[in-house]
């Protein structure tokens, strides 16, 4: 039904941004066979501390991931954060001119999820946006159809306060609820870091093997003394 003088704004969105890595397949098979060997490298101790997240057969590595000069490593990182780039110029408005001066920071490192593993919900401030990369999303679980799913949270903790047939079934965007998803390796998920998230327990044999990352954003002029990524 049309009616006149009516419009409908989209008030408080969150973007998540799905894409792939095209022909990835020997880069996440490298990738998985140097994540399961640097787990059992003493000499590799984590350079930070872990995350006070509640982890449970869940192998974190240290923070600084992308700062490793292997090939595979260095590919996923030029993928992950050139592709971030592109999402901030597009829901920004920034022009080329504008990009140049700006220089993505970050932190990175990698998760091998074992059997019945699970990260619990949480979310990371002092971040602007967050990646999480699959290299391995392990077995599936017929019997556990959400195993090892990335879930992210309601994040408006009123929105289900009443329900009747006149909200329960709103079309997207405005419905409400959690999100899940079931990625794929070489599946790259981007979102802004305020969104609440987890994964849900993982019930395959074959390890779960995804790569996150955080990152900041900031002016050349005020550059950090730490490693970051130009952007075009």
């Amino acid at each position: 039904m049309n009616r006149p003088g009516i419009s409908i704004q989209q008030a408080y969105a969150s973007p998540i941004i799905q894409t792939m890595m095209p022909g990835c397949e020997n880069l996440n098979q490298n990738l998985r066979s140097l994540f399961l060997q640097w787990e059992k490298d003493p000499s590799r101790k984590r350079s930070s501390a872990p995350t006070p997240v509640i982890k449970v057969a869940v192998y974190e590595s240290g923070f600084d991931l992308f700062s490793n000069p292997e090939p595979e490593v260095q590919t996923l990182r030029q993928f992950c954060l050139q592709t971030l780039g592109y999402v901030i110029a597009q829901l920004n408005t920034y022009s080329s001119e504008d990009m140049a001066e700006l220089r993505i920071y970050e932190h990175s490192w990698y998760h091998l999820t074992r059997y019945a593993g699970y990260t619990a919900q949480h979310n990371h401030p002092m971040a602007s946006w967050s990646g999480v990369y699959c290299v391995d999303p392990g077995e599936p679980a017929p019997e556990h159809p959400n195993s090892g799913a990335l879930r992210f949270l309601e994040a408006r903790g009123t929105a289900s306060m009443y329900l009747d047939p006149g909200n329960a079934h709103l079309q997207p965007p405005y419905m409400f609820g959690d999100l899940a998803f079931q990625m794929t390796a070489g599946q790259l998920l981007l979102f802004p870091s305020y969104l609440l998230h987890e994964v849900a327990p993982y019930y395959g044999q074959r390890e779960r093997i995804t790569v996150a990352f955080n990152a900041w954003v900031r002016e050349a002029d005020a550059a950090m003394d730490a490693p970051s990524l130009k952007l075009r």
